[in-house]
């Protein structure tokens, strides 16, 4: 999936479909892949291997957009299905600062010629990339006295300390797993005597294993007969 920053959007395009993300107040929109073209000079910042969704960590800062950066085929189930682990996320704030270096794998048909490992050498220590991140948010935060300072310091730090804990949780634990075709969150017996129908497989997995069911509120209100809920990189998750 290709992740592209526009002026007033990123956006993430696979195939004719593509999520637009505003970077203004992080709305959603699902778009044909040609609306590209009307988009203010889109740069393709690199590839990405699914969304798990958006966040607010506080009601006065921007939106987050959580992006699967690096995953890893822990097997197959029978029928060919793919089982993946999550091993690296990016976090991408939908605001109008300029994005940190996500160290996203590059894109051959946009980056041809630029020599790149096909797969991303994992970093010394993931703490350098939470770090950047919150250095370009405290160089874009600016506040007019001393009592604002002193609340966006506050803020700041909840932030960060959150944004922490989130990428402990994806990078440390290794217990974040998806497939794209496959329901993991019920058994197969449970599977077969289950409803049948046309249902997006969202509304019929156990909501004790969607764990990030809130975060991609948006994208289940989106409307169903478009087809996103079809789409082939909006994971389909179980945490252990």
């Amino acid at each position: 999936m290709e992740l592209f920053q526009a002026k007033d959007h990123y956006i993430l395009q696979q195939g004719e479909r593509a999520l637009w993300c505003s970077r203004h107040d992080g709305g959603l929109q699902l778009r044909p892949a040609t609306d590209l073209l009307l988009a203010w000079n889109p740069i393709c910042l690199g590839l990405v291997e699914g969304i798990i969704g958006k966040i607010q960590l506080h009601s006065d800062h921007p939106w987050w957009l959580i992006l699967i950066r690096q995953k890893a085929l822990v097997g197959k189930l029978p029928g060919d299905h793919e089982v993946c682990k999550i091993t690296k996320i990016a976090v991408l704030s939908l605001s109008e600062m300029e994005p940190q270096d996500l160290e996203l794998e590059l894109c051959k048909k946009h980056h041809f010629g630029i020599n790149k490992p096909e797969k991303i050498v994992p970093s010394p220590d993931d703490s350098k990339f939470l770090l950047k991140t919150f250095t370009h948010i405290k160089s874009n935060v600016s506040a007019p006295n001393k009592k604002k300072v002193k609340e966006s310091k506050e803020k700041e730090k909840l932030e960060r300390r959150l944004l922490e804990e989130l990428l402990k949780m994806f990078m440390d634990s290794e217990s974040f797993y998806y497939s794209l075709t496959y329901d993991l969150t019920n058994s197969v017996q449970r599977q077969s005597a289950g409803e049948k129908g046309p249902r997006p497989l969202w509304q019929k997995v156990d909501d004790r294993f969607f764990w990030n069911k809130y975060m991609i509120q948006d994208l289940t209100e989106i409307d169903t007969r478009r087809g996103l809920l079809d789409y082939p990189h909006y994971p389909r998750f179980r945490a252990d």
